[in-house]
């Protein structure tokens, strides 16, 4: 009785600490420090303003020929 007491807290352990590990991991995946972000973001806006922009001339351009 005793060995299956000392079996569950044991399995009980290794759930917990596997848990703890699979918290560690998920949190060190994907994250930057906020001025990467800031700057990633900046770059996409620009990139996405830039294609309007392309976009916006290529119709005048069509549309003036």
């Amino acid at each position: 009785m005793n060995s299956n007491q000392d079996l569950k807290q044991v399995n009980e352990r290794l759930d917990q600490i596997e848990r703890k590990l699979d918290n560690l991991g998920g949190s060190q995946q994907n994250k930057h420090s906020p001025g990467v972000r800031f700057l990633i973001g900046f770059g996409i806006t620009i990139a996405i303003i830039s294609v309007l922009l392309l976009t916006l001339g290529v119709i005048r351009f069509v549309s003036i020929g």
